[in-house]
């Protein structure tokens, strides 16, 4: 379909030719068609005149309404093919009585514009015929509900809107029809414009009240005081439409040619063709019309198609549900009366209402009635106890006429003024009874007042009493739990307060720390890579001679080797050479008789063997390490698996405390490198 309404023409000498053939070659391999008979249905129109066939070339206008109702068609035979394979689906059975089918009216309700034309009067038309359907099944149900009860219902009537179908599809003391006079029109030649005025004026002449004519009129037509030669006026049942007739006979004509219509049967692909064959009807397949000039007209399909439709909700038993918009701004809370109003007019309701009240609008069930209504008896009234006897004696009551309600087998039906004043009768007896039974309870309230007093006060002294314990009772439980929270406040503040102050101890002790040893969080071998780092700036100052910035950086070099001497690791080799430098120091210094010296010198030597007892060397590691792994050995021989995860333990503590020495071996030969 999209493909389709891409395909341009062009006109020279008033004759059509396509522009592009890419997009109606596309569309014809979709749909399995021949591009050359489609291109030769849209750009010409044969007729059969006298036996012959004339092929008409036509105008870029021509052939686009050509196209476009090509394009249409395909749509409407994949839309019908679509309902039809649904119904199909629904059916019960081949052999079962039943139907199922679904029907599809896409339709709007009843049209009244500023300028109403050819589509207002199709809707129209078929609100017509859709609510005389209404109308009618309304007034059967009423019918056979009163015959069924035994009602008579002769004098009840309904407004019956035949005249004005009559006076659009004719029929009925030899009446033509609106849409004849346009199927008459339409066939025509000539000018579109002058067939909608020609139209007009056989219109008003046949049906209208025109001066100079014998014409009685029509009573559902009027004759408008101004542009009767373009507009008319019908009175349909939801009140009078002025249409204009502009483009009447140019929109009922169907553009759709024969020949495109043949074009689906001659597709290579079936779908294609079931589809097709799915919206061409019977009267369509008939050879003699399609060797005429004109064709079925728009109307003429559309009252067809309505007929069927009619003809199947004849064959139902219809619900009608009526929805009312209660505003055109979609807003909740908000009710346009107006609106609301013409939508119950449009839509019929008020003629329902109205057939409703004039029957008998309260259908009450016998049981139902008589112990509802049996209270308006008096007591000195004689009753026997039949529905008959209540009904009798309440008409004379209410001097009221055998029209006004009728008995049924098993209903009582009443007028709707009659239902509200019996509704009224038994709101005013309820009322007269309860005021009875007030004053009795008013008389019983007064005697029991007085010997329930003095037991109400008592009570009442009582829960004073009470109430006071229960107030004192609980403003000492408040002021209780105040002073507990209170005292729980006080305990949390000291103990913010403390957190607090350890919190700033422990800040200003970092900060202390920081300012006393700023290489406190330096680690050996980070020490060693910043000394390092300054010693080759230190050398590149001197190399650079600038002895001044040397001089200033040497110091802090200091600073840094006693740093890393500080924090340098424990080993068996450093500890060897330590004891060994000392002891060499405290021999020079008893040689050279400086006992002061010997002092310190022996401490520091006693401090060094110390240290040296408790670092043991690689091989002592080594030793540890088997001693272990031979525990664990033994305890998983002695099947004592807690013993060998001990020593498990023992020999990974051992190997981490050798890979330790090990790392510790490895720096002092790096420090003697960079010393050398």
């Amino acid at each position: 379909v999209l493909h389709l309404g891409n395909v341009a023409f062009t006109e020279e000498d008033e004759v059509a030719s396509i522009a592009d053939e890419t997009s109606l070659n596309n569309a014809c391999e979709l749909l399995g068609l021949d591009p050359a008979k489609v291109k030769e249905a849209i750009l010409t129109k044969q007729l059969n005149v006298g036996g012959k066939i004339i092929s008409k070339p036509q105008t870029t206008s021509q052939a686009e309404e050509k196209r476009n109702a090509l394009a249409k068609m395909t749509y409407r035979s994949l839309f019908l093919w679509l309902v039809q394979r649904v119904n199909t689906t629904l059916t019960i059975s081949d052999d079962s009585d039943e139907l199922a089918f679904i029907g599809v009216l896409d339709i709007y309700g009843f049209e009244v514009f500023d300028t109403n034309g050819f589509e207002q009067l199709l809707i129209n038309y078929c609100n017509e015929k859709l609510q005389r359907h209404f109308n009618r099944h309304l007034f059967e149900v009423e019918q056979d509900l009163y015959a069924n009860e035994g009602v008579d219902w002769t004098y009840i009537t309904f407004n019956d809107n035949r005249p004005c179908l009559e006076l659009l599809e004719g029929g009925g003391s030899g009446l033509v029809g609106i849409f004849n006079n346009l199927d008459d029109t339409t066939g025509n030649t000539g000018q579109k414009q002058d067939q909608d005025v020609k139209l007009v004026a056989q219109l008003h002449k046949a049906y209208g009240t025109v001066k100079g004519t014998k014409s009685q009129g029509h009573d559902y037509f009027v004759t408008p005081k101004f542009g009767m030669d373009q507009q008319f006026i019908i009175c349909h049942y939801a009140g009078q439409v002025k249409y204009t007739a502009e483009g009447f006979c140019q929109k009922n004509m169907d553009t759709l040619s024969y020949e495109l219509k043949d074009l689906g049967r001659t597709s290579s692909v079936e779908l294609v063709k079931e589809v097709y064959s799915s919206s061409v009807s019977a009267s369509e397949e008939d050879s003699n019309q399609r060797s005429s000039i004109r064709g079925v007209s728009v109307g003429s399909q559309f009252r067809a198609s309505l007929q069927e439709l009619m003809s199947d909700l004849e064959k139902t038993s219809p619900h009608y549900i009526r929805c009312i918009k209660p505003n055109l701004s979609k807003k909740p809370s908000r009710l346009e009366s107006g609106e609301v109003l013409r939508q119950l007019k449009y839509s019929g309701m008020m003629e329902a209402i109205r057939i409703r009240r004039e029957g008998y609008a309260l259908r009450e069930d016998q049981v139902s009635f008589f112990q509802k209504y049996r209270v308006l008896l008096d007591g000195n009234e004689k009753y026997d106890g039949g529905i008959e006897e209540l009904v009798t004696i309440l008409s004379q009551r209410l001097n009221l006429a055998e029209a006004d309600w009728q008995i049924g087998h098993s209903k009582i039906f009443l007028r709707y003024e009659l239902a509200t004043k019996l509704e009224t009768l038994v709101t005013l007896r309820h009322k007269a009874a309860a005021r009875t039974l007030t004053q009795w309870g008013r008389t019983m309230a007064h005697q029991r007042a007085a010997s329930l007093l003095v037991a109400w006060l008592s009570f009442r002294l009582m829960l004073l009493r009470r109430k006071r314990r229960r107030t004192s009772a609980s403003k000492m439980a408040a002021h209780y739990r105040r002073y507990r929270q209170q005292r729980r406040y006080r305990l949390l503040i000291a103990a913010v307060v403390r957190i607090q102050t350890v919190q700033r101890r422990i800040a200003a002790k970092a900060r202390v720390q920081k300012l006393r040893d700023p290489y406190g969080e330096y680690s050996f071998q980070e020490m060693k890579a910043l000394l390092k780092k300054e010693q080759s700036r230190l050398q590149g100052l001197v190399e650079d001679k600038l002895y001044t910035a040397a001089a200033r950086l040497e110091p802090k070099i200091e600073i840094l080797k006693a740093e890393v001497e500080k924090k340098r690791p424990l080993t068996r080799t450093w500890l060897e050479e330590q004891i060994s430098e000392v002891q060499s120091k405290l021999d020079d210094a008893v040689s050279r008789k400086a006992y002061p010296e010997c002092g310190p010198l022996q401490e520091e030597l006693a401090s060094l063997q110390e240290k040296r007892n408790l670092v043991p060397t690689l091989e002592e590691l080594k030793e540890r390490i088997e001693q272990a792994q031979g525990a664990v050995a033994d305890a998983i021989a002695a099947k004592d698996y807690t013993a060998a995860a001990d020593a498990e333990e023992a020999v990974q503590a051992a190997q981490a405390r050798y890979d330790e020495a090990v790392a510790a071996e490895h720096d002092d030969d790096d420090d003697d490198d960079d010393d050398d």
